[in-house]
């Protein structure tokens, strides 16, 4: 494996380029439980990385509610995610040092998120790093959103590079299942409070930090 020819590094955003796990956290919690839901940590924490809708859906499906849409009720999460993003939201430690160290070396950048575009939007004028990516895709973008390979894949074909050739940058076991079934090398940087969960074992690495990321990938490209 240590081996093949990198090209490419595919980043997740939410829990990788930025603190925002918390928000989503936070807005669910606000938004599903005004509208009658029992909140319950577990399943929020199992919820991670899927789509805004599925979220939504599951949560449907335990706790039907009425008098709002499923559509009504995810819009919600979104504007409440949107609001703490603009306000509270913070680089990951190490990351705007990656990004320099990848475009430094000529490597393809990419954004791949099951976030929608608005938040996309958001958490990179935020943070100030919307320079270092060639290519952004949103879940709105593709078909199917992560545990699907869609968005890896798509944006692997904007940038002109193989699965072969990418490394992708996840926090959840969502997301890694999608860098996986894309058939790309796969680098978890769970949540300290995740990281022993043998269900990360599906990565082909595990990091701590992002600190340790710049070392882990010069061993791809010597």
């Amino acid at each position: 494996m240590e081996n093949k020819k990198i090209t490419t590094v595919l980043f997740d955003m939410d829990g990788v380029l930025i603190d925002s796990e918390g928000f989503w956290q936070q807005a669910e919690e606000e938004v599903f439980t005004s509208v009658g839901a029992i909140w319950d940590e577990e399943i929020a924490l199992q919820t991670q990385g899927k789509t805004t809708r599925a979220v939504t859906e599951i949560w449907y499906e335990m706790f039907p509610w009425e008098g709002k849409t499923i559509e009504e009720v995810e819009q919600a999460v979104i504007d409440r995610v949107k609001e703490l993003i603009r306000a509270e939201g913070q680089i990951k430690e190490g990351v705007l040092q990656t990004l320099t160290f990848l475009k430094e070396r000529g490597i393809k950048i990419g954004l791949a998120t099951n976030s929608p575009e608005v938040l996309i939007n958001t958490a990179l004028e935020r943070l100030g790093i919307r320079d270092f990516f060639q290519t952004i895709v949103s879940v709105e973008h593709v078909e199917h959103g992560k545990p699907a390979p869609d968005v890896y894949l798509r944006a692997a074909s904007n940038l002109g590079s193989l699965p072969s050739e990418c490394i992708v940058i996840e926090d959840s076991f969502t997301g890694a299942t999608a860098g996986k079934n894309a058939n790309m090398i796969v680098i978890a940087i769970p949540d300290k409070e995740q990281y022993n969960q043998e269900r990360f074992d599906i990565a082909d690495f595990k990091l701590s930090s992002m600190v340790l990321l710049n070392e882990k990938i010069v061993s791809f490209l010597q």
